[in-house]
């Protein structure tokens, strides 16, 4: 029985080495810097993700330097781990932007980070975007990591651009901040005056103060 017990010591050693998993690679996440940002202009942000994680979302999370919070936008892959976010542009008062990129799970949880960056913003600087790039840039999601940044502005940055949010909780919503904005611009052109042809209405016309300068839109 004596002899016996190593034996059976390290059958059962092995047996526990079989059934315990193997722990999960962890991926790295390698940040390009980026020399400058453009005032009033999108700028891109690089990062590659090795090894990528099938379900797991790429975020770009950025904020005004003198901010305390950040938002987020996603990260479009380019292939072999790469991948671009394009951010808002900043407005004037903002002079320095920091950053980092994240891969989240379907539950919110980080399963990766690089590390935080900051980048100038200049008027002199030139940033050349791709035509898919400055779609995106045109339609921005941004997501939101505080709840106290539902109903405002994206401090720091501006509107143009930005067409919808995402809370914390995940939930998807037009941006009413900066519709508002827009409303508020027509506004200011004139009133809205409907053109009929046949019974329809098919367009309109901004009535400005000057009445010679009146453009027509199409709805």
């Amino acid at each position: 029985m004596i002899a016996r017990q190593p034996f059976a010591f390290l059958l059962a050693f092995a047996v526990l080495a079989v059934a315990t998993p193997a722990p999960a690679e962890v991926s790295h996440i390698t940040l390009e810097h980026a020399e400058c940002l453009p005032n009033e202009d999108n700028g891109v942000m690089v990062a590659t993700v090795a090894p990528e994680i099938g379900g797991a979302s790429t975020r770009l999370y950025f904020r005004w330097e003198e901010d305390e919070d950040f938002y987020y936008v996603l990260m479009n892959p380019e292939g072999r781990g790469k991948y671009w976010g394009v951010p808002p542009k900043p407005d004037p008062k903002n002079e320095a932007v920091e950053y980092y990129v994240a891969l989240v799970d379907a539950f919110g949880q980080v399963l990766a980070k690089s590390e935080s960056q900051s980048s100038p913003v200049t008027d002199d600087c030139t940033v050349e975007l791709t035509d898919k790039q400055r779609g995106v840039a045109e339609n921005l999601t941004v997501g939101e990591t505080t709840y106290e940044q539902i109903g405002l502005e994206v401090d720091g940055f501006l509107c143009d651009g930005i067409v919808s949010r995402i809370n914390p909780d995940g939930i998807l919503r037009g941006d009413e901040v900066c519709r508002a904005c827009v409303i508020a611009w027509w506004e200011k052109k004139g009133v809205l005056i409907p053109i009929a042809g046949a019974g329809v209405i098919t367009g309109v016309v901004i009535a400005d103060d000057d009445p010679q300068t009146a453009s027509p839109s199409g709805l």
